[in-house]
C-alpha cells in the first residue's frame, strides 16, 4: 500500500469486530482461510460491493428468494488483480483499517505499568 503511504514495517491500527458494519469502499483487514489459515495469510484490501444482497419479503415479512451480494477485494498494488469473494467463506474480515504509524513513531509500554501509574500502586 505504498501508494497510500503505508510502508513495510508500519504498525496498523484497525477496529476489530465491525464485520456487520463494513461498508463499500472500506479498507478491511482480511484473512484467507483454508490451507493458509493461521499461517499469516492476512492482508489489507479495499472492499467493493458491486451488487448488494437482494431479497423479497414474504407476506410475513420474512426474507425469501435472496441473491448473495457480489463483493470484490481490490489491492492497491496495480499488479494484483481484484478478487471476487465467493459464498463459500474462504475469507474472514477481522476489522476495518483506521490508520498506520511508522514504527519509529510508536512506543510500546507494558499494560501493567500503565495500570500501576493510573491507580498509584507501586
Amino acid at each position: 500500500m505504498v501508494c497510500r503511504d503505508v510502508l513495510h514495517g508500519d504498525i496498523f491500527i484497525f477496529q476489530r469486530g465491525l464485520t456487520g458494519s463494513v461498508r463499500n469502499g472500506h479498507i478491511v483487514v482480511i484473512e484467507k482461510v483454508g490451507e493458509e489459515e493461521g499461517l499469516g495469510a492476512w492482508a489489507l484490501k479495499k472492499l467493493v460491493v458491486e451488487k448488494p444482497r437482494t431479497y423479497r419479503l414474504s407476506e410475513y415479512d420474512d426474507e425469501i428468494n435472496w441473491d448473495d451480494p457480489v463483493v470484490v477485494l481490490h489491492s492497491y498494488n496495480q499488479s494484483v488483480r481484484p478478487a471476487r469473494l465467493d459464498a463459500s467463506g474462504r475469507y474472514r474480515v477481522h476489522g476495518v483499517f483506521l490508520r498506520s504509524l511508522r514504527a519509529e513513531d510508536a512506543r510500546f509500554v507494558d499494560v501493567e505499568m500503565v495500570r500501576q501509574i493510573a491507580t498509584g500502586e507501586p
